[in-house]
């Protein structure tokens, strides 16, 4: 769990927990309908924080597929592996890190969303370094 997750769910119980002591400070009909707030608040941050994962896993998953198709198709005599960023957020762009075999020393970051796939960022172990399979990404020597 990244701590940003952390963070968030400290102040959803934070937040529940003050409802529910603030509760005790109207009548009876108005703590009801408090506790029932502070009860749908509870049930809805555990629900969102447990399916999360699950989401982003598949987004990610998706996205692997789109970019394995697109590199295939461009790069048809070469080999790769693709790695994720391990994000824990849900975004509507996926970042994905490519590492082809002839160029082992060379990192590739395409985003992709939808079927839009872009090389964004080339990382190199070393300014000697000329990558080959540049589509445009910033470079970073």
């Amino acid at each position: 769990m990244s701590p940003t997750t952390i963070i968030e769910l400290g102040m959803l119980i934070s937040v529940v927990l003050v409802l529910s002591l603030l509760a005790h400070l109207f009548p009876k009909k108005s703590r009801k309908v408090i506790w029932i707030i502070a009860g749908l608040l509870l049930v809805g941050g555990i629900t969102f924080y447990s399916t999360r994962p699950f989401i982003v896993q598949y987004q990610t998953h998706e996205a692997i597929e789109e970019l394995n198709k697109y590199l295939t198709k461009k790069y048809p005599n070469d080999n790769w592996r693709i790695t994720d960023k391990d994000e824990v957020e849900i975004r509507p762009v996926v970042y994905l890190h490519v590492i082809f075999e002839s160029e082992p020393k060379v990192v590739y970051e395409y985003g992709v969303k939808d079927s839009n796939i872009e090389q964004v960022y080339i990382l190199a172990a070393n300014s000697k370094i000329m990558p080959q399979h540049n589509e445009g990404g910033e470079k970073n020597y």
